[in-house]
């Protein structure tokens, strides 16, 4: 893949300087950057938000043709839109010591009460890489319908009040298709399972 991009012809760009400017759940960095713009020098400030990698699941059942998705309240929505509420593939931060397999699992489990059977992983783009470090591993993941469900619903020492929310597939195709009611790794998520399971949507 790589040797079909052309090739990059981006002037060089170094950090001049970083600090940290707030450290929570979430790091806020400002970094300085040397390059230059349409030829002249210059020095570029940029603010940073690092809160780890991310991993994502859209859960299906390909008997019932359906999908497991979650909504929950997200205070950055509710702050732009004023409502908040989400409808979401199953998703969560990457913990030290896990991979994105090992995310998601653990996150299906805590967040829906599903376990997750074989896994297609779709890879591991940047969610927004104008002010985010976060990478989020994507996956396409079918539930295995033997393994008894919990309740899911999220965990309470994590402030997490979780509804679970499972959808025809034809459905949550239609939904994806106003534009706007999904975000935008889920879109994503549909999208590909939409091209590699045609005959799940019908």
């Amino acid at each position: 893949m790589a040797d079909r991009l052309t090739e990059n012809r981006l002037p060089p760009v170094s950090v001049k300087e970083r600090r940290t400017v707030y450290d929570g759940w979430l790091t806020l960095e400002v970094a300085v950057l040397e390059t230059t713009v349409h030829g002249e020098p210059r020095l570029v400030r940029r603010e940073v938000h690092d809160h780890g990698d991310g991993a994502a699941v859209l859960v299906y059942d390909s008997v019932h043709r359906t999908a497991i998705l979650v909504r929950q309240v997200r205070a950055a929505a509710l702050l732009a839109d004023g409502k908040g509420v989400t409808l979401e593939a199953i998703a969560g931060i990457v913990d030290d010591g896990e991979d994105g397999e090992t995310a998601v699992r653990r996150e299906a489990w805590e967040e829906a009460g599903c376990v997750v059977g074989k896994l297609e992983y779709l890879g591991r783009p940047y969610s927004s890489p104008g002010s985010l470090t976060e990478r989020v591993w994507l996956y396409l993941g079918e539930i295995d319908a033997s393994a008894q469900r919990g309740k899911g619903g999220g965990l309470a020492e994590e402030s997490e009040e979780i509804e679970v929310v499972e959808l025809p597939l034809a459905e949550l195709a239609e939904i994806a298709d106003t534009g706007e009611a999904l975000d935008l790794k889920t879109r994503l998520l549909v999208e590909a399972l939409r091209r590699r399971r045609p005959e799940l949507f019908a």
